[in-house]
């Protein structure tokens, strides 16, 4: 199948049903008749393999999954969101639901930083935080071996790689990246 069109009238299963019935709807006719649309809970994408659907419709992240199962995005039926909503005139969860927002902002501080650790010469430390100014700023420690700092700085993971080629430049030594899977900020 290459279009959603060729998919009306086929099996799909999704987690979506009315979703999928409005959208595969506009692609209907005498000739394809309606299309049967299945519902289940999890694990969509096994659902071709199975030979239990000839597609499917299910909200797509990254796509790895996807592509694990061997199906490959036909069209994109709508773009989503996940968000997070408060009643402002409920009080009795306000602790809660904030609790939840600094976890959703550290997780996603994470998805978009990685730690940069490395040594400099005390004389090239102001070249080098220019480089790695940090998300608020770098941490900064004197090391045993005299005029010498190892600086701890927040960067964009996809500014990384030059980020490491800059201070290589300037003479840092020792550089390394890490992930991190969390956050608070």
């Amino acid at each position: 199948y290459t279009s959603a069109s060729s998919l009306a009238g086929q099996r799909i299963v999704t987690s979506f049903p009315l979703v999928a019935a409005k959208f595969f709807k506009q692609f209907e006719s005498a000739a394809t008749g309606p299309t049967k649309i299945k519902f289940v809970s999890g694990s969509v994408e096994a659902a071709c393999g199975l030979g239990l659907a000839d597609g499917i419709v299910d909200l797509v992240e990254t796509g790895t999954t996807m592509r694990a199962a061997g199906l490959e995005i036909v069209e994109k039926i709508m773009d989503t969101q996940a968000v997070l909503i408060k009643n402002k005139r409920n009080t009795q969860h306000l602790e809660i639901a904030e609790r939840i927002k600094k976890r959703i902002e550290g997780w996603h501080t994470a998805t978009k930083y990685q730690m940069i650790q490395y040594n400099i010469e005390k004389v090239n430390l102001d070249k080098a935080l220019a480089i790695t100014p940090g998300k608020r700023s770098p941490t900064v420690s004197a090391l045993e071996e005299s005029g010498w700092l190892a600086v701890s700085s927040l960067v964009k993971k996809d500014e990384a790689a030059k980020i490491m080629d800059d201070l290589q430049s300037i003479g840092a030594d020792s550089i390394l990246i890490f992930s991190i899977s969390n956050s608070r900020m």
